[in-house]
């Protein structure tokens, strides 16, 4: 009995450590190439909005394929997909560094994407076979505390290889780690059961991929486009691929997302609240660089300090707050972080044109640790909702609600900037103008981080679907 108490104490940290290689790979390359599209465009003599289809891929190809590819390690394993997805995504990274064109750096980005989908719908779903339930809430709290070391760490690493040995090394530097990584986990990853028995419903993956990868498309584009008809285009598409999916999954005999998850309240409304702090949260991410640029006139170094003060907080915080979930249950603790973050929106929607460091490292860090104490309890829950057999959809549905709430925060948050910006001009100076967007945009956050404390209290404290 000792000796089985400790091999599964051993084993737990060892699946942490494989699923942390995996993630902070696949969340670091997420980050790390904005800072070389410049020199991406001149080197391969591109343009920019080409160039840019290098980031908006990954994102792309990664949302629409999560829950199915979630569902396929329900079927037939988890080990030998994220195996194959640490594979896949090595492999594409050395073709990314060698690629003589931008249209084979942007397909190659795209093979990249499915590796990383293969670890991101995964990652969560080893770690709760893993951990025992009582521990579930660390370790989603030591998951988000990679995922935001990854995403910290992307420009910094970017920058400095970039400006070392060239934009290809931000790849090359992936050849290393994977190959330790598919090593490491083909040793020490448990096999697990599948369900072989069950068929995997490809017309239903393909009309999600459609609806998921249309809607990720036109969120992404909206603000640049002005909202065209384009991309309304695109927004209907993926309504109606998105409708042709609901009604194949209720008549299907083997269903790719069981539909009657979602009648469980809890798995329901831990995922619309996760939805909506990502769009308050990305909010902060994507605006902020703009303010302390053009209104505070910050050099990128300076620039680059201050918006650490999110991640690092959401690092630090987010184990601990896992941790108090598994001791004092999740939906008070995740309704408090929300309330914390909509506090933090709101202290930023109140900067002017000059404004004190501490307040404004204050208000981050107060973004950053409402989101830690949300996010680790709230994962928590997401997953200890759903049965065994059907973790790698949950899975999947977590990492779908955080890809779609940052590029839903940026379309949001883009458009209310924009909007009041050009009335504002008209009677105010540039810089007064700026501020104004800043702060409406920001209020906007806040009352939408609002409707997600609801979302969380409202949700129950009910248990997982019986198998």
């Amino acid at each position: 009995m000792p000796e089985e108490r400790s091999s599964r104490i051993e084993y737990k940290w060892l699946a942490m450590t494989v699923v942390a290689v995996g993630t902070f790979m696949a969340t670091l390359d997420a980050s790390i190439v904005n800072v070389s599209l410049p020199t991406i465009t001149s080197s391969l003599h591109t343009t920019l909005p080409v160039a840019e289809w290098v980031v908006a891929i990954y994102l792309l190809v990664i949302t629409g394929l999560l829950l199915t590819l979630g569902r396929l390690a329900d079927l037939i394993g988890r080990k030998p997909i994220y195996i194959t997805g640490i594979t896949i995504f090595t492999i594409g990274s050395g073709f990314c560094a060698f690629s003589p064109a931008i249209h084979w750096l942007i397909a190659w980005r795209g093979i990249q994407a499915i590796g990383a989908a293969m670890i991101m719908a995964n990652g969560p779903a080893i770690l709760t076979d893993a951990f025992p339930s009582g521990e579930r809430g660390k370790a989603m709290g030591y998951l988000g505390m990679v995922v935001a070391s990854g995403l910290t760490a992307g420009p910094a690493i970017g920058g400095f290889l970039v400006g070392a040995a060239g934009w290809p090394s931000i790849f090359l530097i992936n050849l290393p780690i994977g190959m330790i990584g598919i090593a490491f986990t083909r040793k020490v990853l448990r096999q697990g059961a599948g369900h072989w028995d069950r068929q995997f419903d490809i017309p239903g993956a393909l009309l999600l991929l459609i609806s998921m990868s249309s809607l990720t498309l036109a969120l992404s584009q909206g603000p640049e486009r002005h909202w065209d008809s384009y991309i309304w285009m695109l927004l209907g598409a993926a309504a109606v691929e998105g409708m042709l999916f609901l009604i194949r999954e209720r008549l299907a005999p083997h269903p790719m997302i069981e539909l009657s998850l979602f009648r469980n309240r809890l798995f329901a409304f831990a995922n619309a609240s996760a939805f909506i702090n990502f769009i308050a949260t990305f909010s902060v991410m994507f605006l902020m660089p703009f303010y302390l640029s053009d209104v505070l006139g910050y050099p990128p170094e300076r620039m680059g300090l201050i918006l650490t003060a999110v991640p690092i907080t959401l690092a630090v915080v987010a184990p601990i707050s896992g941790s108090l979930s598994d001791r004092f249950g999740s939906r008070v603790l995740s309704s408090v972080g929300l309330l914390i973050t909509g506090a933090g929106l709101f202290m930023l929607s109140r900067l002017g044109a000059e404004v004190r460091l501490p307040y404004l490292v204050g208000s981050l860090a107060t973004v950053g640790f409402g989101s830690a104490v949300f996010q680790s309890p709230n994962s928590s829950a997401i997953m200890g909702s759903a049965p065994p057999r059907m973790l790698g959809v949950a899975a999947g549905m977590l990492a779908t609600m955080r890809n779609l709430g940052m590029v839903t925060g940026v379309a949001v948050s883009g458009a209310v900037y924009t909007s009041r910006l050009i009335h504002s001009r008209t009677v105010l100076s540039p810089v007064e103008a700026s501020v104004a967007a800043f702060r409406e945009a920001f209020l906007v956050a806040a009352v939408i981080c609002a409707v997600g404390v609801v979302t969380s209290a409202v949700r129950g404290s009910g248990t997982g679907m019986p198998e």
